[in-house]
């Protein structure tokens, strides 16, 4: 078995034609063709996570995302649920970016698989296919444009409810 970033998931022996296919069933999909998932398969590496184990914790360093293939991930902020996510969506994105500390606990809410991308990764891929790693930084982009404006549209209502 190959050394896994995250030392109590299963890391799953995928092939990159599957990867790629993975790839192709999210939303990834859409923006690359299939030339473009084959050769960017090669650095998502797959893992399993069993319900209720951790992924990442709130406040620890991070530099890896994920993609989820099957199950879903919760999404916790001081240990309150604030997200469910399902399949063919991403989490642990600003890590991949920023490096720091992450912003909320992931944990595996059923049997879990997904894809994870790193930051060393993807600094391979961007000296290697570097209009390839600016698409999926664009799409990182994305992801994180559409959780800020409905952050700010919950705020904005929260606001305004709680106001005197």
């Amino acid at each position: 078995m190959a050394e896994s970033k995250f030392p109590q998931l299963i890391t799953i022996e995928n092939s990159l034609q599957t990867n790629a296919q993975i790839l192709d069933s999210s939303h990834w999909g859409e923006d690359f063709s299939w030339e473009q998932l084959q050769s960017i398969s090669h650095y998502f590496k797959p893992y399993s996570a069993s319900k209720g184990m951790v992924i990442y914790k709130e406040g620890e360093i991070g530099t890896s995302m994920g993609i989820i293939v099957k199950g879903a991930i919760g999404v916790y902020k001081n240990d309150k649920l604030i997200s469910t996510l399902r399949v063919g969506r991403t989490f642990g994105e600003m890590s991949v970016i920023d490096a720091q500390p992450r912003s909320a606990t992931a944990r595996a809410e059923e049997e879990t698989v997904f894809l994870a991308l790193d930051k060393a990764s993807m600094l391979i891929l961007a000296d290697k296919h570097p209009t390839l790693a600016f698409k999926i930084v664009w799409n990182i982009s994305r992801a994180l444009s559409q959780r800020l404006r409905l952050t700010s549209a919950q705020l904005a209502e929260f606001l305004e409810s709680n106001i005197i």
